[in-house]
């Protein structure tokens, strides 16, 4: 009583891909789109756990979901502006993640500590002189 499809197709590197669906009104082309929009999707919920270090959620509204994923992307684009432009400022090799990693638990070495301080003095000095202007 219950039957199922399977779909093939090509991905973009050119693998195969089966899907397994029970949907016989849709064609092959649109359940493989269906299925790419879908893996996208899920690729992006995996670079926020990963990347966000969002690996659960706190509230199940709506509201409390978009809350905490933009403070998460906030605080995301803030570390990675901080470690571009110190990077600028220093010689030490150091990967985003060994960074944030190091950022959090106050062991970033001695060369990045002083290449933040230039990096946020030299923006203070920048646009600081800005915002006064508004004042």
């Amino acid at each position: 009583t219950k039957r199922h499809r399977v779909v093939i197709f090509r991905d973009a590197n050119g693998r195969d891909i089966r899907v397994v669906t029970n949907l016989f009104h849709a064609s092959a082309e649109t359940i493989a789109d269906m299925y790419q929009q879908r893996w996208t999707v899920e690729v992006f919920f995996r670079w926020v756990k990963q990347y966000l270090n969002v690996p659960t959620l706190f509230g199940t509204t709506e509201n409390a979901v978009y809350n905490q994923l933009f403070a998460a992307f906030i605080a995301y684009v803030l570390l990675r502006w901080l470690y571009d432009q110190t990077k600028k400022q220093t010689n030490v090799s150091l990967s985003f993640i060994s960074f944030v990693r190091r950022f959090f638990s106050g062991q970033l070495p001695l060369d990045w500590k002083s290449g933040m301080a230039a990096a946020l003095f030299e923006y203070a000095q920048i646009y600081g002189s800005r915002m006064s202007n508004f004042g």
